[in-house]
């Protein structure tokens, strides 16, 4: 028997929330082995890796006995290390060359669909400063081939050549923390529109969604208010730790607001238009392919660490695979995902120090 989407009240709003019922297995997607192929001496995050859960779980219960003030860059991270290695986001640009942001000493690595580094690089000085690897959230590639970098923890992000060997531009001001045009607070995500009008998603700091120009000049923002704790909310454009996002054929924006558990959606010129969530998951990042077409994205949920493929209408849940864990097909703290243009699913976990490719319905090998 089929269960009606159910529609709940949230301070006088409507959230269409999915049914409680789970997809019915992993859609077919199997795991692509030995993907990506590292060169020697090539690694993601940390050279030696950091410990497992349930390590850093007796870790933190120290800390809390301690009373030592939660850590891990001010946005959710309460219990956790400072700094999570491995990677912290992902990207692709519309001939499938994956990007990965890595938390190591190549803060940028570019592989094509096969799995073979094909450039690494952002290790140099960008406009006065080095990015600390550590401080590293998330980017994107625009249109033009040129690869955006958030350093989260230095408030800035940077533009860099397609070759990332110049410095184009910078949105934020450099170590400075702030609520206004020209400076973000733990900025988090950010997405590039075909006309290059940039979004980012300020949100650790700032609970605010920011429109700039393709030259960097501010046009607009959506929040409470200025943006900053005091500016957390539930209701439409309104955020608790707007945290990454993804954009469809249409230019139609759909933001993570991780907090608050759920997906909303904005037209190309940060109007809103709806939202949706699905009980009992934790999004943390969403990726839609660039043709961006099909109706489908693909969501990376911490709540039990899986992968989930939903449709972009209702947010329901077609598909699910992955748990907590090491091995195979399994995630720790999955931070990172896009969905290439045959299909192909790339998941990156920050303590799993892993880059991992899911096909669907396909051999292995494909």
């Amino acid at each position: 028997m089929k269960r009606a989407l159910a529609f709940v009240a949230v301070c006088g709003l409507a959230i269409i929330v999915a049914p409680t019922v789970r997809a019915q297995g992993d859609g077919g997607y199997k795991l692509v082995p030995n993907w990506p192929k590292l060169p020697g001496g090539v690694y993601f995050g940390l050279k030696e890796p950091p410990p497992p859960p349930a390590e850093r779980e007796a870790q933190a219960a120290a800390r809390r006995a301690r009373g030592d003030a939660p850590s891990g860059g001010g946005g959710g991270n309460a219990g956790g290390p400072q700094n999570q290695p491995g990677i912290s986001g992902l990207a692709i640009d519309q001939n499938d060359r994956i990007y990965a942001f890595n938390r190591g000493p190549k803060p940028v690595m570019v592989f094509d669909r096969d799995g073979n580094l094909l450039m690494s690089g952002a290790d140099q000085e960008i406009n006065g400063k080095t990015i600390n690897p550590s401080w590293q959230h998330s980017g994107t590639v625009d249109w033009e081939g040129n690869v955006y970098i958030i350093e989260r923890d230095a408030h800035r992000i940077v533009k860099l050549s397609p070759k990332l060997d110049k410095f184009l531009l910078q949105l934020g001001t450099t170590n400075e923390r702030g609520t206004d045009a020209t400076h973000f607070d733990l900025p988090s995500g950010i997405a590039v529109l075909h006309n290059g009008n940039i979004i980012v998603t300020d949100g650790y700091g700032n609970n605010r969604v920011v429109m700039f120009s393709k030259d960097g000049k501010f046009i607009k923002q959506i929040g409470k208010g200025a943006g900053g704790p005091q500016d957390k909310g539930t209701g439409n454009s309104e955020w608790v730790l707007p945290h990454k996002l993804a954009v469809d054929a249409a230019e139609n924006l759909y933001i993570i607001d991780r907090e608050n558990h759920r997906v909303q959606v904005f037209d190309k010129n940060l109007n809103y238009l709806r939202q949706f969530a699905n009980e009992g998951w934790n999004p943390w990042d969403i990726g839609i392919s660039r043709k961006g077409d099909d109706g489908l994205a693909f969501i990376a949920d911490h709540a039990l660490e899986r992968v989930h493929k939903i449709s972009l209408k209702d947010g329901k849940i077609l598909a699910t695979w992955g748990k907590q864990g090491r091995g195979p097909g399994e995630f720790d703290w999955v931070h990172g995902i896009v969905v290439d243009s045959r299909g192909a699913v790339y998941a990156a976990d920050t303590y799993g120090q892993r880059l991992q490719k899911f096909v669907p319905g396909a051999p292995a090998s494909r």
